[in-house]
C-alpha cells in the first residue's frame, strides 16, 4: 500500500478540524491544520505530486471533501464548515466506515440523479455524469468534458446553457477564465460565479484565471468514473448469475429456492458491514494467502460484487444439476453466517415461483453464453433487457423495463444504387452480406490488385455505421497484445515505469458492440494470413466458433468473456504471399472464403465497366484487353494481375500513362513473383503483350 495514498485517515482528520473550528475555513487553513495532525504519519508517496502538479494527499483530500460536501456533510459556500449530518457521522463511524459511508450515499445520490437523467440521449447523459463529478473546490473545462465524453465544445457549453445542471458554474475556458455570460445557464446569469468558486476553494490568479492545481483534467474525470459512468451509466438495476462452481455447491440451490436466500462459500473472517473495498481487499490477501495472485483477485471480485455491487431490487439467476434455470429478486442486504463455509455469505432473496423453469438451452443466445461460465458470480446486467424479456414470457410481471434496444439486430438490405456505385452485381453483393449474417466471420481472398480490401470496406460501410467498423492489418510480428489486450509499459504519475492492461482494436469494439446491441460491429483484417494467427488469436479462436460459450481471458481478470452477436469479421487474404491452401484447419473451420479473382465476377470486367464511366480517359482505352492478355500469359492462377493497378485516372490522360503504371507497378510485381525462377520479363512488357494483340487482330482480319 506505499503507492496509495489513505484517503480514510484523511477524510476524518480534516472534518474534526472542523468540527473543532471556531467558524469556517479557508481550504489553506484546513490542509494546514490536517498537516500539524498527521505530521509523520503521512508517506513519503502521499507527500509527492501528481502530473498535474498537485500535492497528492491535498489532492485527493480536496476531491473527498468535495463529495462530503455534495451528500451535505460540510458546506464549501463562504469557507468550509461542518454540518449536523457531518458532526453525526463523525461520531458515529470510524475511518473506514466513515469512508464507506460517504461512498455508498454518493452512490445512492449518483443513483437518483441517473433516474432524472435516464430519458435523455447518451452524450447528453455523459455530460451531466461529467459535470457532476467536478467538486466542490475544483473545476474542468468545456475541451476537458470534450476530450471525455467524445462531444465538441461547442454542443457541450449549448446543452449545459441549456440545461444548466448543478455544477455548471464550475465548468471554465480551458485557461481558466470565466466563461462568456451566454454560456451560463440563465440561473447563474448576473452572478459572481469567480466569487462563488473561491469560497469553494478555487483560487484565481491577478489575470483572472483559475489555478491550474484545481482543475479536473478529462483523464482525471474518466478515473473518478466508476465502473466507466461515461460509457455505461450506473443502472437503475442490475443482473446476476450466482452458481456453485461444484457439484457439492450446485446442491445447495433448492435450499435457496425453499428458504429465500441466496450465497457464496467463503474462508473469509466475519466483517463488520458495509465493507470498504480496501478492507476487503486486506481480509482476502490474509485469509487466502495460500491462493495463487490471480487466484486471490478473483475471489476478491466476487466477494466485492456480493457484498458491495449487488444491490436490493437486482435479479438473480441459478441453474441447479439439472441445468434449470431459476429467477428472482434481491431482497435483503449481505451477512455473515458463522460455522457453514458452504453457504456463509448470504443475501435474502425472492425467488420467482414459475409454473416450469426453462433450461439452459431454451434461453437466448447471449444468456446461454453468459450461463457458460465458471465463475461464481456472472454480471448479466449487459443483457438486462433480455432477462426482463425471458421473465414476461414466463408470466412475471415487470415494473419499470429496463430500456431495450430500439431495433432488432439486422443487416440492412443492398441497394441497387450501392451495387451500381461499386460496380458489382447487387445479387454478388448481398450474398456477401448474407454470408458475413450466418457465418460472422468472412474472407474475401485472390491475387494482389482484385479489389479485396477496397470491398471489404466499403460492404462494412453499408452494413455498420462509420464508427462501428474497425480495420487492422496484420503482419509477421503481429501479436495477441497487440490485436486483443495486454500490459505495456506506462509511466506513473511519480516518473517510475509500471504496466498497464491495455485493450487492442478487437478488444475495444467488442466493448463498444456490447454497449450497442443493434448496431453491427465489423473489424476488417487486412492481410489476415501474414500473422501467426493462434498467436494473435489466442483463447478468442474458441469464441470466433463457439459464440454461445464463455472463456476465460488470459490477463484480465475475466472468466465469462463472450463475443456479442453484433460483433462480424471481414477479412482480407493475398494468395501470392501464402496459398489458402496453406491456412490452418482451425481457421478454414471458422471462415467462410470468396474468391476475388480476375476471371472470376465480380472482378471481371471490372475494368471496363470503370472505364465506361471515365469519359475523359483520351488515351490507353485498350487497358482491359491488355491486361487479360498478361493474365493468360501468367501460368499461375494466384500470380494473376488484378485490375486495381489500373484504375487510375491520370494512366488515361497522358499517351505515355499505361507504359508508366506498366513500369512502376506491374513489371516489378512480376518480377517478385518470378525471382529466382529462371524466367524473364520481355514476354510481359507492355510492348511485348500490344504487339502480340496486334498480331492476334492481323490474323483474325485475314
Amino acid at each position: 500500500m506505499a503507492d496509495t495514498v489513505r484517503v480514510a485517515p484523511l477524510l476524518r482528520t480534516s472534518l474534526e478540524v472542523l468540527r473543532d473550528a471556531d467558524g469556517p475555513l479557508k481550504p489553506d487553513q484546513v490542509y494546514k491544520h490536517v498537516e500539524e495532525r498527521l505530521g509523520d504519519h503521512l508517506s513519503p508517496y502521499e507527500l509527492t505530486t501528481d502530473k498535474e502538479g498537485r500535492v497528492r494527499w491535498r489532492a485527493q483530500l480536496g476531491y473527498h471533501t468535495g463529495d462530503a460536501a455534495t451528500i451535505g456533510w460540510m458546506s464549501k459556500v463562504g469557507g468550509w464548515s461542518l454540518t449536523d449530518a457531518g458532526e453525526i457521522a463523525l461520531e458515529t463511524h470510524s475511518d473506514d466506515e466513515l469512508l464507506a459511508e460517504l461512498k455508498a450515499r454518493l452512490g445512492e445520490l449518483r443513483k437518483q440523479r441517473n433516474e432524472a437523467v435516464a430519458r435523455l440521449s447518451g452524450s447528453e447523459r455523459a455530460i451531466i455524469q461529467l459535470v457532476g463529478e467536478v467538486k466542490p473546490g475544483f473545476w474542468s473545462s468545456y475541451q476537458d468534458l470534450s476530450e471525455a465524453s467524445g462531444q465538441s465544445p461547442e454542443h457541450i457549453g449549448q446543452f449545459l446553457a441549456r440545461t444548466g445542471p448543478a455544477g455548471t458554474h464550475r465548468i471554465l475556458e480551458v485557461d481558466g477564465s470565466l466563461p462568456p455570460d451566454g454560456l451560463l445557464p440563465v440561473r447563474y446569469r448576473g452572478m459572481d460565479v469567480r466569487k462563488r468558486l473561491e469560497s469553494e476553494g478555487v483560487e484565481f490568479d491577478v489575470f483572472g484565471h483559475a489555478s491550474p492545481g484545481s482543475r479536473l483534467s478529462a483523464e482525471v474525470l474518466l478515473e473518478e468514473l466508476a465502473d466507466d459512468l461515461l460509457a455505461e451509466p450506473v443502472p437503475l438495476r442490475r443482473a446476476w448469475l450466482i452458481q456453485g462452481t461444484s457439484a457439492d455447491e450446485r446442491e445447495l440451490v433448492g435450499g435457496w429456492l425453499n428458504e429465500g436466500f441466496v450465497s457464496l462459500p467463503s474462508s473469509l473472517r466475519p466483517l463488520a458491514l458495509p465493507v470498504s473495498t480496501e478492507r476487503l481487499r486486506k481480509a482476502v490477501e490474509q485469509d487466502y494467502q495460500h491462493l495463487s495472485y490471480n487466484a486471490q483477485k478473483q475471489r476478491f471480485t466476487e466477494f466485492n460484487d456480493f457484498l458491495n455491487r449487488i444491490q436490493i431490487g437486482d435479479y438473480l439467476l441459478t441453474r441447479d444439476e439439472q441445468e434449470h434455470v431459476y429467477f428472482g429478486r434481491v431482497d435483503g442486504p449481505a451477512g455473515f453466517l458463522s460455522g457453514n463455509t458452504r453457504s456463509n455469505l448470504r443475501r435474502f432473496a425472492r425467488w420467482f415461483r414459475l409454473e416450469s423453469s426453462p433450461t439452459v438451452d431454451e434461453l437466448p443466445q447471449e444468456l446461454r453464453a453468459k450461463l457458460s461460465s465458471q465463475s461464481a458470480i456472472v454480471e448479466l446486467t449487459d443483457n438486462l433487457g433480455t432477462v426482463e424479456r425471458v421473465l414476461r414470457n414466463l408470466g412475471v410481471t415487470i415494473e419499470d423495463p429496463a430500456v431495450e434496444p430500439q431495433r432488432e439486430l439486422a443487416f440492412p438490405a443492398i441497394t441497387e444504387e450501392a451495387a451500381t456505385r461499386l460496380l458489382v452485381e447487387q445479387d454478388w453483393l448481398q450474398t456477401q452480406a448474407d454470408l458475413l449474417w450466418e457465418y460472422k466471420q468472412l474472407i474475401f481472398h485472390g491475387p494482389p490488385g482484385t479489389g479485396k480490401t477496397f470491398l471489404a470496406q466499403r460492404l462494412a460501410h453499408l452494413l455498420a455505421d462509420l464508427t462501428a467498423v474497425k480495420l487492422v492489418q496484420f503482419h509477421p510480428s503481429y501479436t495477441y497484445e497487440d490485436f486483443f489486450e495486454g500490459f505495456r509499459p506506462v509511466q506513473g504519475e511519480d516518473g517510475r515505469v509500471d504496466f498497464g492492461l491495455h485493450g487492442g482494436p478487437f478488444r475495444n469494439l467488442v466493448d463498444a458492440a456490447r454497449k450497442n446491441p443493434s448496431e453491427p460491429h465489423i473489424l476488417i483484417i487486412d492481410e489476415i494470413n501474414r500473422a501467426n494467427l493462434a498467436k494473435v488469436f489466442g483463447e478468442l479462436y474458441f469464441l470466433l466458433e463457439y459464440r454461445d460459450e464463455a472463456i476465460s481471458l488470459l490477463y484480465s481478470n475475466r472468466t465469462d468473456f463472450t463475443l456479442p452477436p453484433n460483433i462480424f469479421v471481414i477479412g482480407t487474404m493475398n494468395t501470392t504471399d501464402r496459398s489458402i491452401a496453406q491456412v490452418d484447419a482451425a481457421i478454414r473451420r471458422r471462415f467462410v472464403f470468396t474468391e476475388l479473382h480476375p476471371s472470376l465476377p465480380p472482378t471481371a470486367g471490372l475494368l471496363e465497366r470503370w472505364l465506361d464511366r471515365f469519359q475523359d480517359a483520351e488515351f490507353n482505352r485498350d487497358a482491359p484487353r491488355v491486361l487479360n492478355a498478361l493474365n493468360r500469359r501468367i501460368r499461375q492462377r494466384d500470380l494473376a494481375v488484378g485490375p486495381s493497378f489500373l484504375m487510375r485516372e491520370s494512366i488515361y490522360r497522358r499517351p505515355d500513362g499505361l507504359d508508366r503504371a506498366w513500369q512502376a507497378s506491374i513489371l516489378p510485381l512480376l518480377a517478385e513473383h518470378h525471382y529466382g525462377s529462371g524466367t524473364t520479363l520481355d514476354a510481359f512488357r507492355l510492348g511485348a503483350i500490344r504487339a502480340s494483340l496486334s498480331s492476334d487482330a492481323a490474323d483474325q482480319a485475314e
